[in-house]
């Protein structure tokens, strides 16, 4: 049997460091840290969820980088109240995704894109 793990791991170019803690911090009310790791260069963070489940941040100079949204992986979020976090999301500036999937996603600072779906048990307006 296998099953999907509760950490995922990105990359991210160091200019994006402080926006990245302040979007995790402040808008997803994640604890983040910052780790060295022995033969990485750049210190990583590590963002714990509130709920569960941890996102480390690897920073490279030669990272995917862009102001639109990645073409890669897009992270899935859960959450009691997606529209809450989504407004808080544009609040924090932000930016909106829009794709047919689900209602809500949104871009961090470097291209990553999340969706905000609902908790089991959770609404989705």
């Amino acid at each position: 049997m296998t099953a999907l793990g509760d950490n995922v791991h990105i990359f991210a170019r160091p200019h994006r460091r402080e926006a990245l803690v302040r979007c995790f911090e402040t808008v997803l009310g994640c604890t983040v840290r910052t780790v060295e790791f022995p033969g990485i260069a750049e210190p990583m963070l590590v963002v714990r969820f509130p709920d569960g489940g941890a996102l480390s941040i690897e920073f490279l100079d030669d990272a995917p980088d862009d102001d639109r949204p990645r073409l890669g992986a897009w992270l899935e979020l859960r959450a009691d109240d997606p529209a809450a976090l989504m407004r808080a999301a544009m609040d924090a500036g932000l930016r909106e995704v829009e794709h047919p999937g689900h209602p809500y996603y949104f871009m961090a600072p470097g291209g990553q894109v999340f969706t905000i779906a609902p908790r089991s048990g959770g609404t989705a307006s």
